[in-house]
């Protein structure tokens, strides 16, 4: 993904997945899934990744940034409501991290 090798990171993270479903890093490689749509702005398909992230680990460590993301990606795609309601669940559930943080500043900025 570093490398931009966008077609690449998402065969890497989806095979991780499939072979290792419950590996320590599944839920990383999940919500990198997300990463590398967003990267390429296809946020319909970013939010379905970070929505799986969510989903499948909602105990991993992950789960607040994908949050996050998925309000950014719906703040990209001119839904203003649904971005509101995904950085609000954010601060809401994760008071203390560094996604509430930056969910705060951007609804601060929201009109």
């Amino acid at each position: 993904l570093r490398a931009r090798d966008h077609a690449a990171a998402i065969d890497a993270f989806r095979a991780l997945i499939a072979r290792y479903p419950r590996h320590d890093y599944a839920d990383n490689a999940q919500y990198w899934l997300g990463e590398a749509y967003y990267d390429q702005k296809d946020y319909p398909r970013a939010v379905t990744e970070f929505r799986a992230t969510v989903s499948a680990y909602p105990l991993g460590n992950k789960v607040p940034d994908a949050l996050l993301k998925i309000g950014l990606a719906y703040a990209a795609l001119g839904e203003p409501a649904k971005a509101r309601a995904a950085l609000e669940q954010v601060i809401q559930k994760f008071p203390k991290s560094a996604p509430a943080v930056i969910a705060a500043t951007r609804l601060g900025e929201m009109p």
